[in-house]
């Protein structure tokens, strides 16, 4: 893995040790294909829940997106979170994502979650109303799923777009 583009482009990220399955970084091609689309919104707060190796993060700051949260519960990710943010200025917060509170963010200009695959649904009616909350006026939520996985669009929130990158789905929900 590798930053795409921005001020620390072709930096080299930890990826998990081979075999370990529970931690499924976006992929390069991934990452690339959504900051393309991201390029049209305005940059800000960027908030990664599920982070994973922290890869999301990093290259949302790279690009100039500030300030930069990245949210992982699992301690092995969160330890490899941590290296792969390690000189940037992305905060990492070991939490579970699912039991943050309402006032927890505020303001926030984009919410990025790549939760794990199965149940990404369940998780997704139980977090999008929080998320809600935390985006400002004009805030953009993206959810990453399995390419099969479809969303439904929750009454505060308008569905701008749905992509599909090789095993992934990116859906882009606008604050209403």
């Amino acid at each position: 893995m590798r930053i795409i583009a921005g001020i620390i482009k072709g930096r080299r990220l930890d990826s998990p040790p081979e075999g370990d399955f529970r931690i499924r970084p976006t992929s390069d091609r991934a990452r690339e294909a959504l900051f393309s689309i991201l390029q049209g919104w305005p940059k800000g707060s960027f908030l990664d829940l599920f982070a994973g190796t922290g890869a999301v993060g990093v290259e949302a700051w790279s690009r100039g997106y500030s300030p930069v949260v990245c949210v992982e519960q699992d301690v092995k990710a969160c330890a490899l979170a941590l290296r792969n943010c390690r000189g940037t200025g992305v905060q990492v917060l070991r939490q579970d994502a699912l039991r943050l509170k309402r006032d927890a963010f505020q303001g926030l200009d984009l919410v990025f979650v790549d939760p794990p695959y199965e149940g990404s649904a369940l998780v997704f009616e139980r977090l999008a109303p929080i998320i809600r909350a935390w985006l400002g006026k004009d805030g953009l939520l993206v959810w990453e799923t399995e390419k099969r996985t479809e969303l439904p669009c929750p009454g505060d929130f308008l569905a701008v777009d749905s992509r599909l990158y090789g095993a992934a789905r990116f859906h882009f929900f606008r604050a209403g």
